[in-house]
């Protein structure tokens, strides 16, 4: 129960990290055009590389140190304060990079420095050990407060093309302000450890194992707009950032549960309980596959039009983006599942950094090659290619360890139901008018086949689920 708890908070959580700027994309998109956008997208890529080299894998690493050291107060109070003092280090060291940075670029400087706020949000950011904790309930309420204030801020102070600067500030002073509020918690949480004792090098080692996969996963998401501006247009990074955007909120609820599936197993690897380690994964694996199928064909039946609405026929692009990239969702449901639900927890370190770093070395070239003849459609489509290597790497290296046919156990079910509510959902959507309400409507429909047509088909996963809410109501 805790486990689903947890799964509902952290899928709020990741939730409100995607919508809260979504809220704003109409407005800003039309305030700010693509030029704006675009610019945005490619300040924030560039000072996200910063970010990742300050971050070191302390937030995978730390959520697992903190889930294996989670019933010993004093020493998940010591393994607490190195991990950060750790952290505050490293990010210093990435901003003064930075710094030198800068030096060097003459371009969009000022906006560099707004999005740089970025890295002191990092620098404090103990969301880690909250996780590490599966208490996910404080990230949530911090969350809601710090999203809705920016969302506020948005409308009342972002007025026109100008007013970029300030739109970025408001969002890189949420994330500071954000993580900040997580830190009055921590008195009734963690004990002082004197300074002395504190052997924060110790820890440098196996983050840095997982930070090559970490820099690596956030490489080739960020390297297709940073190669599209300089391959193709600043306009078409903005494309491509909107369309990452809609993909990202859509997987929210499928990958919420590898974050939340991560201390839970590694909790249990720990103590050695590895049939209730696959056992999760398998009902996990089948879980998150039910939910992406009908995402990615309910979102490739009404990304068109509704992109039209949404931001204006000026993004009429990013509707072809979504469909092309819709497979993403499904991939990534299946290579957070093995990498993050099975490889991590257990220290199979080594093959889930390959896995991601032989798939950013696929992506550069995926998107060089793509870019070059497609333009933006070839990032798109490079996205894809790459999460198709990832995940069949992840496929071979368990295959010994895990029992494939538990894995993808009534895939053809959800399959065959997602493609017949993805062609339903296309052809009402092809009669309706594109406003709001019957937007809602087509999701809805859509959502109901879907979930009729599985339960018609006796999907066990689903079908349990069904058996428990019909229990539940009649009591």
């Amino acid at each position: 129960m805790k486990v689903v708890r947890n799964y509902f908070y952290n899928m709020a959580y990741q939730l409100l990290i995607l919508i809260a700027p979504l809220i704003t994309v109409p407005y800003v998109a039309r305030v700010l055009g693509p030029t704006g956008v675009g610019i945005n997208a490619y300040t924030n890529s560039v000072v996200t590389y910063f970010y990742l080299l300050g971050s070191l894998g302390i937030t995978l690493y730390g959520n697992r140190e903190i889930a294996f050291h989670r019933d010993n107060l004093m020493e998940r109070s010591r393994v607490f304060w190195e991990i950060e003092l750790l952290q505050v280090i490293t990010f210093f060291v990435a901003y003064l990079i930075f710094i030198v940075f800068l030096h060097f670029n003459s371009h969009y400087q000022l906006f560099f420095w707004m999005q740089s706020i970025t890295l002191f949000a990092g620098a404090i950011n103990v969301s880690w050990y909250f996780m590490g904790l599966e208490d996910f309930k404080k990230t949530v309420m911090r969350d809601s407060i710090v999203r809705i204030v920016t969302v506020a801020l948005i409308f009342l102070l972002v007025h026109k093309p100008s007013d970029l600067w300030l739109y970025i500030l408001i969002l890189s002073m949420g994330s500071l302000i954000g993580n900040a509020l997580l830190w009055p918690y921590l008195p009734k949480l963690v004990k002082p450890v004197p300074l002395a004792s504190l052997k924060i090098w110790r820890h440098i080692g196996p983050s840095f194992v997982l930070f090559i996969p970490t820099i690596s996963m956030q490489l080739y998401i960020m390297v297709n707009k940073t190669m599209l501006k300089n391959m193709v247009s600043v306009r078409a990074a903005g494309y491509m950032d909107y369309s990452d955007r809609f993909i990202n909120m859509a997987m929210v609820a499928v990958t919420s549960l590898s974050t939340v599936l991560l201390p839970h197993i590694a909790n249990l690897f720990a103590k050695k309980e590895m049939q209730a380690v696959h056992q999760s994964l398998y009902r996990s694996f089948q879980f998150v596959t039910a939910l992406a199928i009908p995402l990615m064909f309910g979102m490739s039946a009404i990304a068109p039009k509704f992109i039209v609405w949404f931001l204006s026929a000026k993004f009429s692009v990013t509707g072809i983006l979504l469909i092309i990239q819709t497979p993403v969702i499904l991939l990534i449901a299946w290579n957070n599942a093995l990498g993050r639900q099975y490889l991590l927890p257990v220290k199979r370190v080594r093959d889930y950094t390959l896995s991601v770093s032989l798939g950013a070395v696929v992506n550069l070239i995926a998107n060089y090659i793509c870019i070059k003849f497609l333009g933006v459609f070839g990032a798109a489509i490079a996205t894809v290619l790459t999460e198709i290597f990832v995940t069949a790497y992840q496929i071979i290296v368990v295959r010994h360890e895990l029992i494939l046919g538990q894995l993808f156990h009534d895939f053809w079910k959800f399959f065959v139901a997602g493609g017949l509510m993805g062609s339903f959902v296309w052809v009402i959507a092809n009669q309706l008018p594109g406003q709001l309400i019957w937007f809602v409507i087509e999701v809805v429909l859509g959502a109901v086949f879907y979930f009729a047509t599985v339960i018609l088909l006796k999907a066990d996963i689903v079908w349990e689920i069904y058996l428990r809410l019909k229990a539940n109501f009649k009591k």
